[in-house]
């Protein structure tokens, strides 16, 4: 893999799964200490990692990454991804919820500039008290590749290793009534 910015002509590399998706959302402020770490880590995931880095000022120098494409575009990324490392936005939560994609949470936090106030460390704090499997929390940068081993390690648990064309099966499925409707 080339890592730099995503150009179309390598995108539809992007259209294969699996791959880890992370996502900063749209704020204006940059999030640069989940993509400096990400970028760290990538080399040593099973998976390959793309990232939407927004307005961060970090570009990543181990994965492919872009600034913004269209909510359809990120949305098709996300359902393609085998796990999404994301801010504590609402709308990426709903989003996988719905989806049924498993989501490895960093809020974003006031005292390293990363937001206006600490409202995404309550949304993190709240989904973490509702104990759902699907989502995770972590409040510590440090804790990434531990937490994504953790969810990598359990899913090849819960999954027998022949369910690969079930889940091929699943994500064209989901991708058709997407389109459909």
């Amino acid at each position: 893999m080339n890592p730099g910015t995503l150009e179309s002509s390598s995108s539809a590399k992007w259209e294969q799964y699996p791959m880890i998706f992370v996502t900063v959302g749209n704020d204006f402020r940059p999030f640069d200490r989940l993509l400096k770490k990400m970028d760290e880590i990538a080399p040593s995931l099973p998976e390959e990692v793309l990232m939407q880095k927004g307005y961060s000022t970090y570009c990543p120098q181990n994965t492919e990454y872009f600034d913004f494409v269209p909510m359809q575009s990120a949305t098709e990324y996300l359902l393609k991804s085998r796990l999404v490392v994301s801010h504590a936005g609402i709308g990426t939560i709903i989003l996988c919820k719905r989806h049924g994609i498993p989501l490895l949470i960093l809020p974003r936090r006031k005292k390293f500039g990363e937001h206006m106030n600490d409202h995404q460390l309550e949304i993190a704090q709240a989904l973490e008290e509702r104990k759902d499997g699907q989502i995770r929390v972590l409040y510590e940068e440090d804790q990434l590749k531990e937490k994504i081993l953790e969810h990598m390690a359990e899913e090849r648990r819960d999954s027998p290793a022949d369910s690969t064309g079930r889940l091929n099966l699943v994500h064209a499925l989901r991708e058709f009534l997407q389109t459909a409707f």
